[in-house]
């Protein structure tokens, strides 16, 4: 169903925000979340809803070769803990492992020049597919048994594909994020018109890929020049002001009752959902819960 769409997971940076506990590791994604990992849960809420086409780009092939390793299929230890007796984490283990029928491809950005270069870098193996673009530290969880906030925001996307389409939150201070006002996107204004933040999945269609690539040469020039980064902020606005009377527009999901913004962007943040993984969702909750009411 979702065959147009390459789902683009940004993994590059040095994950600075997330220190101490990043550090040492190829990248945040790989910190633990509950009873697996930031990207585990990334790449399970695609998999909930049947995409197949995944591009992870990495800083480097040192992030390539260790996400690489940590996501690959490992039944002999899945095995030995099963005879064991351990079929709980067993259990866990094999949640993370990925369907043989995804593609899953890695890529390196070989210089930090943002979120379009990104774009740019992934652009020639997509095949005339959709963007949906994912910062791995943002996570949408959606309660049980309502329907994935992922696959809300792509069938929604369906219904027109002339867009782009974001994830919005509520904040009770935007200035630190990017809002979405008359049809533009607007980066950390000190006085933002409104309250909405733009968070991802963010759903470029094709077009403005399109566009990007005809960008490029010179936005990677001024990017080396200036020392800034080429953002996809910068593509859709740049791309509206050319093809906004042809139709195409900007807008943003809200997230609804049913969903929880879980967004591990840095320390603090990352230890308070650490936290309610640990209590809520781990194969361990009654005994975490019991520490905790010790600490009482």
């Amino acid at each position: 169903m979702y065959d147009m769409f390459e789902f683009v997971i940004c993994c590059g940076g040095e994950s600075t925000r997330n220190y101490p506990q990043s550090k040492g590791l190829p990248h945040k994604a790989l910190l633990p979340f509950g009873d697996k990992r930031i990207i585990d849960y990334t790449l399970e809420h695609i998999v909930q809803i049947g995409g197949k086409h995944v591009t992870i780009v990495c800083s480097n092939q040192t992030v390539v070769e260790a996400m690489q390793y940590a996501l690959r299929t490992d039944r002999q230890t899945e095995e030995k803990l099963r005879q064991k007796g351990k079929g709980q984490i067993a259990d866990v283990l094999a949640s993370t492992f990925l369907p043989d029928d995804m593609d899953i491809k890695y890529i390196v950005q070989p210089e930090p020049l943002g979120t379009a270069h990104v774009l740019a870098c992934v652009a020639p193996i997509l095949n005339g597919r959709h963007v949906v673009l994912i910062f791995p530290d943002d996570i949408i969880w959606t309660q049980k048994g309502a329907t994935p906030y992922l696959k809300r925001i792509m069938d929604e996307f369906m219904k027109n594909p002339k867009r782009a389409l974001l994830a919005g939150v509520e904040k009770q201070d935007a200035r630190d994020y990017g809002i979405l006002v008359n049809n533009r996107l607007v980066e950390k204004s000190p006085t933002p018109a409104n309250n909405f933040a733009v968070y991802t999945p963010i759903i470029m269609c094709q077009e403005m890929i399109e566009f990007l690539l005809k960008q490029q040469d010179e936005k990677i020039a001024w990017a080396r020049k200036t020392h800034k980064e080429w953002l996809y902020v910068d593509v859709i606005n740049d791309f509206l002001d050319v093809y906004e009377s042809n139709g195409f527009k900007v807008e943003m999901l809200m997230i609804g009752p049913e969903d929880s913004l879980l967004d591990t962007g840095n320390l603090a943040l990352y230890e308070q959902c650490l936290l309610r993984m640990l209590l809520t969702e781990s194969v361990f909750v009654k005994e975490n819960q019991e520490v905790v009411n010790s600490l009482r």
